[in-house]
């Protein structure tokens, strides 16, 4: 069996639409995150009690609590199978689900029991049985970590041998801070900015996401396939244990790994993933992504209520970090969704987005400048 849905892009995240059994046997509808960096299933406080699930051990200091995997979950009428899979309801960090409107991710270790299809171009996500369609495209080696689902490709840079896993839950591309720095001492001409914005952004509540760097790799073979001007941030050691990235990442990994690449990366492709036969497919198509950080540059984070906070700025002026961000345009920001908002800051360099804030009780508003800021 297998099964073709559609899927919606929010902040760079694929979110698709199934149904998950609750325990007096009724269904419910759901969204799903697709996660292929992540082998633990995800479940919100709000769906968890919509269930029925146990939560008698929970408290209001509980952040997360372990469950048993889910009796029945359907995407496209195709029933999946989460025997095994280690499940937690997750009531902190709430933005892991309020920020897309989710209601649970669909982790790696189930996806690694299917051939998997992410055709961006046609926004169409597909689950069949192991080594069933025909790979199409650029064929390419990976490894693929047997517990965890996780999927990393060798990679060359500048004549470095590399390896990134395959993120398509990430909102961006990334990798150590450390290895960042070192890249741009050895190539200080290539692009590079300091400050996450658009969907380098990743969450908002990461430390100092204000004050990361980015750099513009203009060129890299991720197998056979060449990948162009890639956006990579540089997260800091701020992993248990002080871990950096790349170790961090390393642990859930087949083999260690520099980084991940996010959908900026490769969101341009049509990408089948051969979990049993260790290989991904990319093939090209014929949309390609616009300037991923044409925008007005703000780093924002998002608040318990729903609304958007000004975490940081990059060549903005009149608006503060502090701010709240109450209007883009025509765009009510509290009660959207990340993606929508930062969505709502771009356009072509040169254009102006009316901004609407509230400092300390006061209502302000900016016309605020688009800038290509890598």
């Amino acid at each position: 069996m297998s099964c073709t849905v559609p899927f919606t892009l929010d902040h760079n995240r694929m979110l698709i639409d199934g149904e998950i059994q609750r325990t007096d046997g009724s269904w419910r509808q759901a969204r799903f995150w697709i996660d292929t960096g992540n082998p633990d299933f995800f479940i919100s406080g709000p769906l968890a009690r919509d269930l029925g699930l146990d939560l008698s051990d929970a408290n209001e200091e509980t952040q997360a609590l372990e469950v048993a995997a889910p009796s029945g979950v359907r995407i496209g009428g195709l029933p999946l199978d989460f025997e095994g899979v280690h499940s937690m309801v997750m009531f902190r960090p709430r933005w892991l689900f309020t920020t897309m409107h989710i209601d649970a991710n669909l982790p790696a270790t189930v996806l690694m029991q299917h051939h998997v299809i992410f055709d961006y171009p046609r926004r169409e996500f597909t689950l069949a049985a192991p080594g069933s369609p025909p790979m199409r495209g650029e064929r390419v080696p990976a490894h693929v970590h047997p517990e965890t689902g996780i999927v990393q490709i060798d990679a060359t840079l500048e004549g470095d041998s590399l390896s990134f896993a395959l993120d398509n839950g990430a909102s961006y591309s990334f990798a150590s801070g450390d290895w960042i720095a070192s890249l741009l001492e050895q190539h200080p001409d290539w692009p590079s900015m300091t400050g996450a914005i658009g969907c380098a952004n990743i969450w908002g509540w990461w430390p100092g996401e204000e004050s990361w760097p980015v750099v513009r790799v203009p060129e890299l073979q991720w197998g056979s396939v060449t990948l162009t001007r890639i956006g990579i941030a540089g997260l800091p050691r701020m992993f248990p244990g002080g871990l950096a990235v790349d170790t961090w990442y390393s642990q859930k990994s087949a083999r260690p790994v520099d980084g991940f690449l996010g959908p900026n990366a490769f969101g341009a492709f049509r990408i089948e993933i051969d979990y049993a036969g260790e290989a991904v497919a990319f093939e090209k198509g014929e949309a390609t992504p616009a300037n991923d950080l044409d925008l007005v540059g703000l780093t924002l984070r998002p608040q318990p209520d729903g609304g958007f906070a000004v975490l940081g700025t990059r060549g903005v002026e009149g608006i503060e970090p502090g701010d709240r961000l109450l209007r883009i345009g025509g765009l009510e920001t509290t009660g959207a969704t990340m993606g929508t908002v930062v969505d709502g800051l771009r356009g072509r360099p040169g254009e102006l987005r009316r901004v609407v804030l509230e400092r300390d009780g006061e209502r302000i508003e900016v016309d605020a400048e688009v800038k290509r800021h890598l």
